[in-house]
């Protein structure tokens, strides 16, 4: 087994430990944070981090927020390995990038590929020739049809459904339960049925 740290102790960091736990490869060591509230996340210990130097170590980026896992990800030289639970179904001819978490009974249809430090969560659906960006999160129980495009850092929202050949922008953040039926600007954030942008941001 190959030891792994983990950066972020929030929410997340409990899926994911427990996502690693059922590997047969890695196995959490230390979880580091900037302002530890607890001193275990199960069993696995926490400590801040004190800038040491880590590019020999294999290193999950376990935020869920996709702004703060760039930044981590471009501060530190590591080995990131994929994660992917057992449950999540993956056709052969797509492809996930590095630091990126697959978790459990999500589908990943034909022809997909999906970008480095993303989070596909749990129960989602991606269809078939979809194409999803760097430091993107799509949340639970989410549906992706054919021919989506989905920009880097962008949040995909618990339940969100996105019509075929769509294309959303670069950091836009798409409300929970919404329909997507039209492309979505860069920098925004979209919700309804069908969903509309209802502020942009930087």
């Amino acid at each position: 087994m190959k030891d792994l740290i983990l950066f972020g102790a929030g929410g997340h960091c409990f899926a994911i430990v427990e996502l690693i736990n059922s590997s047969e490869t890695y196995l959490p060591s230390l979880i580091y944070d900037d302002n530890p509230k607890q001193q275990k996340i199960l069993s696995v210990p926490v400590a801040k981090y004190k800038n040491e130097d880590l590019s020999d170590k294999y290193i999950c980026i376990s935020i869920g927020n996709n702004k703060i896992r760039k930044v981590i990800s471009e501060k530190l030289n590591g080995n990131y390995p994929i994660f992917i639970h057992k449950s999540a179904h993956i056709y052969k001819s797509s492809s996930v990038g590095i630091g990126s978490v697959i978790l459990p009974n999500t589908v990943i249809d034909a022809d997909v590929k999906i970008g480095d430090f993303c989070i596909v969560n749990n129960n989602a659906t991606v269809s078939h020739n979809v194409r999803i960006n760097d430091f993107v999160h799509i949340a639970i129980n989410v549906a992706i049809a054919g021919g989506v495009e989905i920009g880097e850092g962008t949040l995909i929202g618990a339940g969100a459904i996105i019509l075929p050949e769509i294309k959303i922008g670069k950091w836009v953040t798409i409300g929970a339960g919404a329909v997507v039926t039209k492309d979505i600007p860069d920098n925004c954030t979209a919700v309804g049925m069908p969903a509309k942008p209802v502020k942009s941001h930087n």
